[in-house]
């Protein structure tokens, strides 16, 4: 069965190139369980390159053709190279956390092959404190961040005991289709009225995003305001990737203490960490302050239909502020607007915004401009909610998940958070050349949150 790739899909497959791989990952570190033996990895192996039958979607594919080439299409396929796909990897015993994080690197910088099925699984033996890890990838046409956790949450199982088919097989992946109704077309004044004021107000709210003199408030951020920095040139393909942990708590207190939300204050966290990072480089942009771009997911609850839901918004990091406090204020001011605006867009308009706010960026990369002229923005900051329960695979505890994610020409660093249990798992994807020593901004971006509690009272100074 084919399918057209639709619109909002189909720039995450014009985005693929030998340097910009568009797929996302899930490194994913287990517990043994206490009565495993010498074979429980090879049965594990075993186990996931076991069954015939694979669903959506993990069952797809780009389909070649006449009619692909002209549109790209998705095709289904019921059955795949299961040897190829689950991968074994052994690090040198006993692995820590650095060896984890070069092979992942590597992993990672890796690009999907496309004519198959688009994902790849990686068992890693070999890591400390009895534990081993997997590195989920799957390409991002097929489904966004907050899908992708749906799906990893629905196929893992709640129980240790309890033993599902693989993922890939399990029925639950593709869990149930949230069902939209179609308008149907009507030639009524009433309704062409309502749909020019649909038409009229997502112009409206579309404008203040490029042009500053008609901003409603000083403190939303307009597109191509961000400075050059050494996060926009052309990248390569080499990825880094760094992980860190913090307890929510943490946030929460911050948040409750400054009357600001927590992504408010994993915001000013990473703005706090980026200004040291760039400032000990001699790179820190010192007139403006570095821009992030902010997926904003529009699913609704427990939709986990194939392809991505997500709008994008802009915000300040405040990098060119030395006060914590002020950075974090700056910040709030900048989400709260960016709340207002997309908040006024019709719910039927979201697509045809995002398609508009990011024309410029795919513009750029389709004309070769991208990494060679004023970013549209410096990096990517989001936030994943996540599983908040103990999760098991074939009798092994879930310790921690952190995400990877794509990187393109004039955008060197992402950073994305996930939600597990009580604590927010950070993954920091970086093009290797731009910022070889990427784990610094994992520990800066620590301190930056010890000050935010200091200077709030919350720890002592």
């Amino acid at each position: 069965m084919r399918n057209f790739v639709p619109v909002l899909d189909l720039g995450w497959l014009l985005l693929e190139s030998k340097d910009t791989p568009n797929h996302v990952g899930a490194l994913m570190i287990f517990d043994l369980p206490a009565k495993a033996g010498s074979d429980y990895l090879r049965d594990l192996t075993a186990y996931l390159r076991s069954g015939e039958n694979l669903v959506s979607p993990w069952n797809l594919r780009l389909s070649d053709g006449a009619l692909a080439r002209v549109w790209p299409m998705l095709e289904s396929c019921s059955k795949a190279d299961m040897e190829y796909h689950v991968r074994r990897h052994g690090l040198p015993r006993p692995g820590g956390e650095r060896e984890l994080g070069e092979l992942v690197s590597r992993l990672h910088s890796t690009p999907l092959d496309l004519r198959r099925p688009m994902w790849e699984c990686h068992l890693i033996e070999g890591l400390d404190r009895k534990q081993f890890a997997l590195f989920l990838k799957i390409h991002h046409a097929l489904v966004d961040g907050v899908a992708g956790m749906r799906i990893i949450q629905s196929t893992l199982s709640s129980k240790a005991d309890e033993r599902r088919a693989p993922p890939w097989c399990y029925v639950g992946a593709a869990g149930k289709r949230h069902k939209t109704k179609i308008a149907t077309r009507t030639s009524s004044p009433a309704s062409r009225e309502s749909r020019r004021g649909l038409v009229f107000k997502s112009i409206a709210n579309l404008y203040p995003a490029f042009f500053p003199r008609v901003r409603r408030s000083e403190s939303l951020v307009t597109a191509f305001a961000a400075p050059r920095s050494i996060l926009n040139g052309r990248i390569t393909v080499q990825r880094r990737l760094s992980t860190q942990r913090f307890p929510l708590s943490r946030f929460r207190r911050i948040a409750e203490k400054a009357g600001v939300s927590v992504n408010d204050a994993v915001l000013a966290m990473c703005g706090g960490g980026l200004r040291r990072l760039l400032a000990e480089a001699g790179e820190l942009p010192e007139r403006k302050s570095l821009i992030a771009c902010i997926p904003v997911s529009v699913r609704q609850e427990n939709e986990m239909t194939v392809g991505t839901a997500i709008s994008f918004g802009l915000a300040d990091l405040a990098t060119n502020e030395a006060d914590p406090l002020r950075r974090i204020e700056r910040v709030h001011a900048s989400t709260k607007a960016l709340k207002n605006q997309i908040g006024a867009l019709p719910r039927t308009t979201v697509g045809a915004f995002t398609l508009a706010v990011m024309g410029p960026f795919l513009i750029q990369h389709a004309s070769g401009l991208a990494g060679r002229m004023r970013p549209m923005f410096n990096l990517v900051v989001s936030n994943v909610p996540g599983p908040q329960q103990d999760l098991f695979l074939f009798g092994a505890r879930l310790d921690a998940m952190y995400p990877a994610s794509v990187l393109y020409h004039g955008q060197a660093l992402n950073i994305t958070c996930l939600r597990y249990l009580d604590d927010l798992n950070f993954g920091f994807t970086a093009w290797r050349d731009a910022l070889p020593h990427v784990h610094r901004i994992a520990v800066y971006c620590g301190e930056a949150l010890l000050d935010l509690e200091r200077e709030l009272g919350l720890v002592p100074k």
